[in-house]
């Protein structure tokens, strides 16, 4: 393959490459006839810049390293999508890692953004996440990184996610004023944050309304189908099911649904459904689930947005934490008293 320089397009109209330098990047001092022309023949000639000398020079790669946990999940697809979009509209690329969540994973994906160079990170931790010692790698590197969705608490980094706790409250107490007073969560793995503000909101939730919390209610596993599934099968097994079974996320919900059907229960005649999820997604359940509505386009974007506020701000000491109001819709998986 051969390679265009500026040497090469500037020895075809016999100018210095510093003409053709500052004509690709229109420069005032070149004349708009001779950066016509140098524009032609870089076309003609198929140029395409050197940007890892531009990098070099400028220190910067205009690229953000992005770590989520699974692209599988609607969710998070849906961030990313955001995201990009939201990172080009500034002129920056990005490059997404997904861990399968899996620490190990993370781990390695962030080590090899930082060997690329990238200008900031975002990462949303995986489920098995316990050992800080790479986010003291990537502080010691004075990299900018913001957690989006899923953090980590005491590390001095900025995040934004959603305000699950009181998304829950908000919620719940509302599911309560209808008459509602047995609902179980299934709560996702507890060293996740999003897992430990979404089950804080149910407690405070009953306890606010002077309910008493049933332990046996509370099931602590995964984000996925599957756990979903295993939780309700679980309830079921042991004749102790509720009126209202409220899950960490709308696929932990779709496993439950999928269990209730198998058992031959009727959604919401027998027993109601809330959970975390997006409105783009709950209408494909029958019948739609009720949800705590969550927009990952709009994560996505607000998470760009703080991040390259980090990056064009060489100090950033002041570590921000964002939270995203959520709201409540019915839909039909609750029957209404």
């Amino acid at each position: 393959m051969v390679h265009i320089t500026q040497s090469d397009i500037a020895k075809r109209l016999n100018v210095t490459r510093i003409t053709v330098s500052k004509a690709l990047r229109n420069h005032p001092d070149i004349s708009t006839e001779t950066r016509e022309k140098i524009l032609r023949i870089a076309e003609e000639l198929n140029y395409t810049p050197n940007l890892i000398a531009k990098n070099l020079i400028s220190q910067k790669t205009n690229t953000i390293g992005v770590v989520i946990p699974d692209l599988e999940n609607n969710f998070f697809a849906y961030a990313t999508d955001s995201l990009i979009d939201t990172a080009a509209e500034s002129n920056y690329n990005v490059f997404v890692t997904v861990s399968r969540e899996k620490q190990e994973n993370e781990i390695q994906n962030i080590k090899s953004l930082i060997g690329m160079r990238v200008d900031g990170l975002l990462v949303c931790v995986s489920e098995k996440t316990k050992d800080r010692e790479i986010f003291n790698l990537v502080k010691n590197k004075n990299m900018p990184l913001v957690f989006f969705d899923r953090k980590i608490e005491g590390l001095n980094f900025s995040s934004i996610s959603f305000d699950d706790k009181n998304g829950a409250i908000f919620a719940l107490e509302q599911i309560i004023n209808k008459g509602y007073k047995k609902i179980a969560h299934f709560a996702g793995y507890q060293n996740v944050s999003i897992a430990q503000e979404r089950l804080s909101g149910y407690k405070e939730a009953l306890e606010k309304k002077g309910i008493k919390i049933n332990n046996d209610w509370i099931i602590e596993g995964g984000f996925e189908i599957k756990d979903g599934y295993d939780a309700f099968m679980k309830l079921y097994k042991n004749k102790n099911l509720p009126e209202i079974i409220f899950t960490v996320n709308d696929r932990a919900a779709f496993g439950a649904y999928k269990a209730a059907a198998e058992v031959g229960l009727k959604i919401p005649d027998d027993i109601g459904f809330v959970a975390y999820g997006f409105n783009e997604t709950v209408q494909t359940f029958s019948p739609a689930l009720s949800i705590i509505n969550q927009n990952p386009r709009k994560l996505g974007r607000a998470a760009v947005n703080l991040l390259l506020q980090e990056i064009n701000n060489n100090e950033f000491d002041e570590i921000k934490t964002v939270l995203i109001e959520e709201e409540f819709l019915w839909n039909n998986s609750i029957k209404r008293k």
